[in-house]
């Protein structure tokens, strides 16, 4: 297979979408809120998830369609581009106490109306006060646990109690082949099997189908009013708009009720499904997958066939590109920060091998990365699986798009990955197709209901209530385990005991917060839009959060800051019980002054040898010790229908919340300042160069780390230019895999244009920077989150 790529250009159209995106500021839609609440009123005593339908179906038929000028893609969530749909059952309180500040605030602000904060306050808010996810959990969670929520930043949950269940890929085959009423009667039979005479099961399983056939008339509905939309645009329109408007038209009408038959028709039925996903239910990580696999027979058809040709799929592409990067989700403040930059996390895959093992890059998979390379947006979060049986034009095509500085494309190993969905109990024909969604968490489209994280606890905060007994230094409360005095900690086995303790109290209140999640989305957040592109669930008659998916795992259990703690346990071994150059109770006295008079002790830490991220055997073996500690305590927990939790270790941009949330740590670093993103080492401490790292990376045990790894390096451009920087990127990339690592990520861009941007963002919209495991435009990022990636280790490679 070689690039197909050489002779296409960027046409005027994307060049024009693309400049049009920025003038989609983010802001507020009330129209679903409006509709679900009539429909709630109206509907009381009915099954809950009928009345999801019922409202997804109000929606469909009453928010407002916009056709923008040149697209060949259609539809919104919202009213239009870059509105976030608000779903008030999840949680309205801090909405209500945020419709004043949420378009001034510092992360991710949004505009809204004062005709808008009138309709929440008067309309919306007083029917759901007291009847949200929010408001049930916060009622039922046990003290202790609130407690910690309360302080923040020592676990942070509130991603499922604002979200319904998002973390998954749809089975777009499926639905390419069978259409919405293809599915529709599919639980049309279902429903004609119930025999609720000689069942009760057939109560719940009668709601659910019938859900399931309201919700494809939904779809169908959506589609039909983008047709007529698109063909009453066409008749005030020029006649090569008029022309395109009507292909696009047809493309909708035939696919509201037909499976999808040519490559355009397959593209905006893939992208009707994705905004139906964001109408259902605030989300993120509603990914593509393997776009470029089943994609390609109708690509395939249509080029052998004469209508299109490769600059046409680029268009479509392109055009489709721009429309993912309009959909966005929302968060309160505080939440905000741990997701920063309007991400949907709408993750793509590309390449990798088939089922038969064999290379899977096709024609597509240069084609995607061409439109990535061109447009260079926030969306679609754009991954490869790479295999050594790739080809080397693939890799140097992804090389080329690493070049760009978009943080864009995420590496994963074909292999670890493989062994990562096999490890959730997958058999190997069949985990062999995973992608990954969201961030870098792995799983089989189409047939998994996966929460990837329920939120993220913070192993830096294990390492300070340590040398506080127990108490939040921020905060002033206790919210640990007492543990002790510090001061009269005599062995490192006794510190490590202490260490290990913290662990057990933190995870325990965790998995306390995580099944009363479980149990309420279960009862409160059925998902029929969700459940009918998942198979399996139509022909069981149940719901994803009632166990009808296939396959069944998680909820992730995220941890931030490893390399501040591996460093501090080492910093801890070595200067205080290996060359005694301290005491305890120096160590405890410096970090309680967060070094101020202490600044010898800093050094001295800051000086510690065994620093994570350099290849060194001692500090990875503590690594080591962690990692296998946290993997084997996640399976002694399981998850609502008996499955294995998922060990994580990946931030988004929670690493720099939770760091602000405590103090001074041994590893040398000062209070209130980011922990250390993923698993990438310290910012400074990682001295070997990039191999340094990968020799460290490469003692964890990915596959048991089965909820996602994340390593984020940082290149200087110079040395990755032209085609010579290709070639080493090509061979960096095979290092990585021989050294089966699961994840990888670059950022390449100089720390002067980062300087620049923080001066002057007016003159740096669309400079796309990678955070964790996506990227995000920088100049939407808060002064912390800019500050974090600037203080990354850059490499020469």
């Amino acid at each position: 297979m070689f690039d197909i790529t050489e002779n296409l250009t960027m046409s005027q159209r994307s060049r024009d979408l693309k400049a049009r995106f920025f003038d989609h500021t983010p802001a507020i839609c009330l129209e679903a809120a409006v509709a679900k609440t009539q429909v709630y009123k109206e509907t009381e005593g009915q099954t809950e998830i009928l009345r999801r339908a019922k409202s997804f179906l109000r929606v469909c038929e009453t928010k407002t369609i916009t056709i923008q000028p040149g697209e060949l893609i259609v539809g919104n969530a919202g009213r239009t581009g870059r509105c976030a749909v608000i779903h008030p059952e999840l949680a309205a309180l801090w909405l209500v106490e945020e419709l004043d500040t949420i378009a001034f605030r510092a992360q991710d602000p949004y505009a809204i109306t004062e005709e808008e904060k009138q309709c929440f306050r008067e309309e919306i808010y007083p029917y759901w006060q007291g009847k949200t996810v929010e408001d049930f959990f916060k009622n039922q969670v046990p003290e202790t646990a609130l407690s910690i929520l309360n302080v923040g930043g020592v676990i942070d949950s509130a991603i499922k109690y604002n979200c319904v269940p998002g973390d998954f890929v749809p089975d777009f085959p499926m639905m390419l082949e069978k259409g919405f009423d293809g599915v529709a009667a599919l639980a049309e039979q279902g429903l004609a099997e119930t025999d609720m005479a000689r069942c009760h099961a057939d109560y719940d399983k009668r709601a659910f189908l019938e859900s399931v056939a309201i919700t494809c008339k939904a779809m169908s509905t959506l589609a039909q009013r983008h047709a007529q939309a698109c063909e009453d645009a066409a008749a005030d329109a020029d006649p090569e708009r008029a022309a395109e408007l009507k292909w696009t038209a047809d493309n909708c009408r035939h696919i509201a009720h037909k499976p999808a038959e040519t490559f355009g028709q397959a593209v905006q039925m893939v992208y009707f499904i994705l905004i139906g996903l964001h109408i259902e239910g605030n989300a993120g990580g509603y990914s593509l997958g393997r776009l470029d696999q089943y994609l390609y027979p109708f690509y395939k058809a249509d080029v052998d066939a004469g209508r299109m040709g490769d600059q046409d799929a680029l268009d479509i592409l392109e055009a489709f590109w721009v429309k993912t990067g309009e959909q966005i989700w929302y968060w309160c403040e505080e939440a905000a920060h741990h997701y920063a930059g309007f991400c949907a996390f709408q993750n793509i895959c590309l390449g990798g091998t088939d089922r038969n093992n064999n290379d899977a890059v096709n024609e597509l998979s240069y084609l995607m990365l061409q439109a990535t390379i061109h447009l260079q947006m926030v969306q679609p979060s754009m991954s490869v699986r790479l295999s050594r049986k790739n080809p080397e034009d693939f890799f140097l095509k992804i090389a080329e798009l690493i070049q760009t500085g978009s943080g864009f494309p995420s590496i994963h190993s074909d292999t670890v990955g493989i062994q990562t969905v096999m490890k959730k109990g997958v058999p190997p024909e069949v985990a062999r197709d995973w992608a990954p969604i969201g961030c870098v968490e792995a799983q089989v489209p189409g047939k998994t209901y996966q929460w990837s994280s329920s939120g993220h606890y913070n192993l830096g905060a294990i390492v300070e209530f340590v040398f506080t007994n127990g108490v939040h230094r921020k905060s002033g409360e206790k919210i640990g385990l007492e543990t002790g005095d510090p001061a009269e900690i005599k062995t490192f086995d006794e510190f490590e005991r202490r260490i290990y303790a913290q662990i057990d109290y933190l995870f325990d209140q965790f998995n306390v917060i995580q099944n009363l999640l479980e149990l309420l989305h279960s009862q409160h957040l059925q998902n029929p839009l969700a459940s009918l592109l998942t198979s399996d669930c139509v022909a069981n008659g149940k719901d994803l959060t009632r166990a009808g998916a296939r396959y069944n795992s998680g909820p992730g259990m995220n941890g931030n800051g490893v390399a501040d703690f591996i460093d501090s346990m080492n910093a801890v071994r070595h200067l205080v019980f290996e060359e005694k150059k301290l005491t305890m109770a120096q160590l405890a006295q410096a970090l309680e002054a967060d070094f101020e008079g202490h600044e010898p002790v800093r050094r001295l830490l800051n000086q510690t040898p065994y620093k994570w991220g350099n290849g060194n055997e001692q500090a990875d073996a503590e690594g080591a010790k962690l990692f296998n500690y946290l993997i084997e305590k996640c399976r002694t927990y399981k998850g609502l229908f008996g499955n294995d939790k998922l060990p994580a270790l990946y931030p988004v941009s929670s690493n720099v919340p939770q760091g602000i949330a405590i103090g001074a740590l041994p590893s040398g670093r000062k209070a209130y300042t980011p922990l250390a993103d993923g698993c990438s080492p310290c910012p400074g401490a990682d001295i070997q160069g990039p191999t340094g790292v990968l020799r460290s990376l490469s003692t964890l045990p990915y596959p048991a780390i089965d909820g996602g790894t994340l390593l984020n390096m940082k290149f200087t451009p110079n040395s990755v230019e032209g085609e010579t920087g290709q070639q080493r990127l090509s061979a960096f990339l095979k290092t990585f895999l021989d050294m089966d690592l699961f994840h990888i990520q670059f950022n390449v861009v100089g720390q002067k244009t980062l300087r620049c941007a923080q001066e002057r963002p007016e003159d740096y919209k669309s400079l796309l920077i990678r955070v964790a495991g996506y990227s995000a435009y920088f100049v939407e990022l808060s002064r912390e989150v800019q500050d974090d990636i600037i203080s990354r280790t850059i490499h020469d490679l």
